[in-house]
């Protein structure tokens, strides 16, 4: 039986960094997901705060638990909450009650700010409840 040859490339210790520049590419895409989740997530996780308060506001409201039986305390709660999240003074907080049926809702622009890019987070809130429920 005869040899088979496989021509293969011969070797060159003098070759450097082959294969660098696509490790490059995959860590500075790596890198900049990260620092896009490092920015937002916190924005992100305010807003899921607001809405679970608000759902729990929206709760309390409708069955006039203590310190929420009128729109007045309502909108103290809110403040507090607001207060507790960093929510901005200029957020729009409305309060409809109609029969047994509340809903609440909230509508605030948080911005987010990248090294060369401003992004405007839209917060759009809103829970409801109803006093048939309980």
């Amino acid at each position: 039986m005869g040899r088979h040859f496989v021509l293969r490339r011969p070797v060159r210790t003098t070759e450097r960094g082959e294969g660098y520049g696509q490790l490059i590419a995959v860590l500075a895409v790596v890198a900049t997901i990260g620092f896009i989740l490092f920015k937002t997530l916190p924005a992100y996780w305010r807003e899921q705060n607001v809405k679970n308060e608000l759902a729990e506001l929206a709760r309390k409201y409708a069955i006039g638990a203590k310190g929420y039986m009128t729109e007045k305390e309502l909108e103290n709660q809110w403040l507090k909450v607001s207060n507790e999240f960093n929510v901005p003074e200029e957020a729009k907080f409305t309060v409809n009650r109609q029969g047994g049926k509340v809903t609440l809702k909230v509508q605030y622009t948080e911005p987010i700010n990248f090294l060369v890019y401003t992004y405007d987070w839209e917060v759009n809130a809103e829970a409801s409840d109803s006093t048939g429920r309980y």
